[in-house]
């Protein structure tokens, strides 16, 4: 089992490493990453090298949600954030059919010992669709987000870049721009 107290300890040793002090919080390079939670995905695949470069903004499957929008809107209207990159990843959890998703909702419902009907409030949701939010194509549902963003009224006006990208769980790549905001003039 993980000693947390003993990981802390590593880190707090590991801080001179870096000059906090110098941060401001606004990212360095404009840029806010919105990525999924998986533990594969770390900040050099992006390019990061060293804090206070970017954003990274994380939730499941990378999905433009609720809290994903309000984060984005801080970084751009509070932190001068000018580009968004959308990254999902091969072998996403997020990628779930219904079947997956009731399956899921399931577990939750034994090991908690609450109904569906129970679950679903905490999740503010009307249904299991909703709740987990899954999909099919990983590749689609990168392009669909990053193209929500670029349109979104609150940010259009801003001229904001919107890029997506893949990012290969199983050889380390991040796979070519899949979108672009330039995209939308072809359309």
């Amino acid at each position: 089992m993980l000693d947390i107290e003993e990981r802390m300890k590593k880190w707090q040793k590991l801080h001179y490493l870096f000059t906090y002090k110098d941060l401001t919080g606004k990212p360095k390079i404009k840029t806010a990453i919105l990525t999924c939670m998986d533990c594969r995905i770390i900040s050099s695949v992006f390019g990061v090298e060293e804090p206070g470069e970017v954003i990274i903004i994380r939730n499941a499957g990378a999905l433009l949600t609720e809290d994903s929008l309000r984060s984005l809107l801080i970084a751009i209207y509070e932190l001068d954030v000018r580009i968004i990159i959308v990254v999902g990843h091969t072998q996403c959890g997020g990628c779930m059919d219904p079947t997956q998703m009731n399956n899921l909702i399931a577990k939750i419902s034994e090991k908690t010992g609450r109904t569906v009907q129970e679950i679903l409030p905490f999740l503010n949701a009307p249904n299991v669709p909703a709740a987990f939010r899954g999909f099919i194509d990983v590749r689609k549902q990168v392009q669909k987000t990053a193209k929500t963003i670029s349109r979104h009224p609150l940010f259009a006006p801003l001229e904001i870049k919107v890029y997506a990208y893949i990012y290969n769980t199983t050889t380390g790549e991040l796979l070519r721009s899949l979108y672009e905001t330039s995209d939308l003039l072809y359309e």
